[in-house]
């Protein structure tokens, strides 16, 4: 008497081998795919604007300290914005509604990026090094799910049957989360230290 379920058949690779999938590989590769992409994207933006690579450069002014209150559901919390004038390296973009969370107190112009779409990216390391902790993260994220979402099942980078492509893509991941970490640290201490 048969169960009225498909049996799975096992993937095969290179060479004709079997490889036996996993439940729930598939759906936990498609989302640390969603989630790296997310996160290369819009790290790639940032680090792309805090570097100077894309976007306007120039100086943020401040010129006043506003409160803006956070919440929902959880309570509500406080945090500070400057608002003040922005003003490109070229003189040719002037900004008086420009808005961002550390304006310096006032005291010097603080170095930013000014985005096509209005957004203000600050230029400086700590920032520089916490969009390269973000495209670590989430080239590390991406290159974890290209196996599980071909096999069906995740592969260790010492695994033997495990086709070259995915030893190499495991290799690069490995590598990412290598660059993440004192990416990541260092991103943390100079937030820290001002």
């Amino acid at each position: 008497m048969s169960s009225g379920r498909a049996s799975r058949k096992p993937v095969t690779g290179p060479a004709g081998r079997a490889y036996a999938r996993k439940p729930g590989a598939r759906m936990g590769g498609v989302f640390a795919l969603v989630a790296g992409a997310v996160l290369v994207l819009a790290s790639g933006i940032g680090f792309a604007c805090a570097t100077g690579l894309a976007g306007t450069p120039g100086s943020f002014y401040a010129e006043r300290r506003e409160q803006v209150i956070d919440g929902g559901r959880g309570g509500y919390a406080t945090h500070t914005e400057w608002g003040g004038t922005f003003r490109s390296d070229d003189g040719k973009v002037t900004d008086s509604h420009a808005h961002l969370d550390e304006g310096g107190a006032g005291e010097a112009p603080v170095p930013v990026t000014r985005a096509a779409w209005g957004d203000y990216y600050i230029a400086k390391p700590g920032y520089v090094l916490g969009w390269v902790w973000g495209l670590s993260l989430g080239g590390c994220l991406v290159t974890c799910a290209l196996p599980p979402l071909r096999f069906g099942r995740p592969f260790r980078p010492s695994d033997p049957d495990a086709p070259a492509w995915v030893r190499n893509v495991m290799r690069v991941s490995l590598w990412c989360l290598v660059t993440c970490a004192p990416a990541g640290a260092a991103a943390l201490a100079l937030a820290v230290v001002g």
